[in-house]
C-alpha cells in the first residue's frame, strides 16, 4: 500500500519535470531540440506547451511532427488555434494531417481557413466523405459541434449480429457506450446501452431490448440548449437529426464539456468586459480587445465624478460626506454584482424562461429592501459613533439603503433586457450595474444630503 502512494507522486514529479524542460526548451530560438521531449508528453499537455510559444515555433514545430502525430495535438486545441497554427502549411500537408484528425476537429479547422485554402485543402483530403456534411453547419449549432462517428444497429437485428457490429467500429468512434437503433430508412427508433447488449440473449431482437425513449435535438439548436439538456438528463451522448428524424450525427459529452467552458468563459469575459484572448497571446491583440471597455468605464467614472461635482458646494460644507461616498457606490455595486452573476447563470442554463422574469423582480426587490435596511442601520449607526452626527448616520444609511434596492433591481433587470432584444446578457451588463450603483447611489445621497445640509453642519 506505501509503495502505491508513493509511485503516483513520482509519476507526477516526473511529468511535471518533464513539462518543465520542454516549456524551457521550446523558449529556444529553434523548436527542433525540444522535439524528442515533446513527444513524450500527452497530446493534450502537448497542445497546452504550443499555446505558450509564439506563432512563428508552434508553426515550425508543427511541421516537425508526422501527420498522426500533429492530428492528435490539434484535437485538443482550440479551433481558432488550431486553424491559426495550420494556416502556413500547404494544401497537401494540411491535407495529410486532417486525414489523420476525426471528421468534427476537420471541419472546425477549415471553416476558420481563408476559403481557397480550405477548399484546395478538402480536396486533397481522402477522408472527405465525414467532414463536407459537417462544414455546412454554424459552429454554435448542434450541427456545428456533433460528430458523424457514431454506431448505429437496425432494430431487427439480433443481439449476436449487433455486438459483432459494435466489436468491428469500436476503434472507429471515440464513444461506445451506446448504439443508436434505426429502421430501414435510418430514422431514430431507440438506443441500446453496451451492458443491455451484451447481457442479452444472443438470439433477441434490438427491437426487444431497445430504450425507444431518445432525447435527440434539431441540426440548428443552440449549443448551449443542448448542454442543458445533457446535464438536465444525464446523458452520455445527444444525437442529431433531421426533420424526417434521420440520424445526421452525435454530440458527444466530452465535446459538450467544452462547449460549457466556452460558454462561462465568454460569459466572464463579458463580465469583465474583456474580448476573448489567450493568456500569452500578443500584448497588441489584448491592448485592442480591453482599451474600448477601458474607455468606456473611464467615461462612466467621468459621469459620476460630474455628479460630485454638481453637489461640491454641499460636499464642501460637510467634508464628512466625501468619507462615505465609496461606502454607497460600493455597497450598491456588490449587491447589484450579486444580483447579475445569480440572473446570468440562471438564463445559462435554462432555469429562468421568460414568464419567470416578474417573480424574479419581485423578489430581488424584498431582498433589496431587506439588505439595504440591514446594511443602512449599520452604516448609520457607525457614522453616528464615528463622527457624532445623528442626521449624518441618517442619510448614509438611507443613501446605502435606496442604493441596495436600485442596484439590485437592475442586476435583475438588465440581463432580462437583453435576452429580450436577442443579445447576450453578459455583454456589457456589468457596465450597466457598476454605473448605476455610482452615478444613482451619489445622487441620492448627496442629494438627500443637499436637501438636509443645515441640520449635517
Amino acid at each position: 500500500m506505501d509503495q502505491t502512494r508513493n509511485t503516483i507522486p513520482d509519476a507526477l514529479g516526473h511529468e511535471r519535470e518533464l513539462m518543465a524542460r520542454v516549456r524551457e526548451l521550446l523558449q529556444g530560438p529553434q523548436p527542433g531540440p525540444a522535439l524528442s521531449l515533446f513527444l513524450e508528453v500527452h497530446p493534450a499537455d502537448q497542445a497546452q506547451l504550443l499555446s505558450e510559444i509564439d506563432l512563428a515555433r508552434r508553426q515550425s514545430l508543427l511541421h516537425l511532427l508526422q501527420p498522426g502525430q500533429a492530428a492528435l495535438v490539434l484535437e485538443h486545441m482550440h479551433p481558432e488555434e488550431a486553424a491559426e497554427a495550420v494556416a502556413a502549411m500547404g494544401p497537401g500537408t494540411l491535407s495529410a494531417i486532417l486525414d489523420e484528425a476525426g471528421p468534427d476537429v476537420a471541419a472546425d479547422i477549415l471553416k476558420r481557413l481563408p476559403e481557397e485554402q480550405s477548399l484546395q485543402t478538402l480536396q486533397g483530403m481522402d477522408e472527405v466523405e465525414g467532414v463536407t456534411p459537417l462544414l455546412e453547419y454554424a459552429d454554435d449549432t448542434a450541427g456545428g459541434i456533433m460528430t458523424n462517428e457514431y454506431v448505429s444497429v437496425r432494430a431487427d437485428t439480433t443481439a449476436a449480429i449487433a455486438l459483432d457490429i459494435l466489436r468491428v467500429r469500436a476503434e472507429e468512434v471515440d464513444d461506445v457506450s451506446a448504439l443508436l437503433v434505426v429502421d430501414d430508412c435510418r430514422r431514430l427508433v431507440g438506443s441500446l446501452g453496451v451492458t443491455r447488449l451484451a447481457l442479452a440473449r444472443p438470439t433477441l431482437l434490438v427491437a426487444d431490448i431497445m430504450d425507444p425513449e431518445v432525447r435527440h435535438v434539431a441540426p440548428d439548436t443552440d449549443q448551449e440548449e443542448c448542454a442543458s439538456l445533457v446535464e438536465r438528463y444525464d446523458l452520455s451522448y445527444l444525437p442529431v437529426v433531421d426533420e424526417d428524424r434521420r440520424i445526421l450525427g452525435v454530440i458527444l459529452v466530452q465535446d459538450l464539456v467544452d462547449v460549457m467552458e466556452q460558454e462561462a468563459t465568454e460569459d466572464m469575459y463579458h463580465m469583465a468586459r474583456i474580448g476573448p484572448e489567450r493568456l500569452f497571446g500578443p500584448p497588441l491583440g489584448s491592448v485592442r480587445r480591453r482599451l474600448p471597455w477601458l474607455y468606456l468605464n473611464l467615461a462612466t467614472t467621468i459621469l459620476a465624478a460630474l455628479v460630485i461635482n454638481f453637489f461640491e458646494s454641499t460636499v464642501a460644507r460637510v467634508v464628512a460626506l466625501a468619507m462615505f461616498l465609496p461606502v454607497v457606490a460600493g455597497q450598491g455595486g456588490i449587491g447589484g454584482t450579486q444580483t447579475l452573476t445569480l440572473v446570468i447563470r440562471g438564463i445559462a442554463l435554462g432555469d429562468l424562461p421568460g414568464r419567470r422574469a416578474l417573480p424574479l423582480l419581485g423578489r430581488e426587490l424584498v431582498l433589496g429592501l431587506i439588505h439595504g435596511v440591514l446594511l443602512g442601520a449599520v452604516i448609520g449607526v457607525v457614522a453616528f459613533l464615528w463622527k457624532g452626527n445623528g442626521m449624518l448616520g441618517v442619510v448614509v444609511g438611507l443613501a446605502v439603503g435606496a442604493n441596495m434596492v436600485i442596484a439590485g433591481m437592475v442586476g435583475a433587470a438588465t440581463p432580462l433586457v437583453l435576452r429580450a432584444l436577442r443579445m447576450d446578457p453578459a455583454l456589457g451588463a456589468a457596465v450597466v450595474v457598476t454605473t448605476v450603483a455610482d452615478v444613482v447611489g451619489f445622487l441620492i445621497f448627496l442629494g438627500i444630503a443637499a436637501s438636509l445640509v443645515s441640520s449635517l453642519e
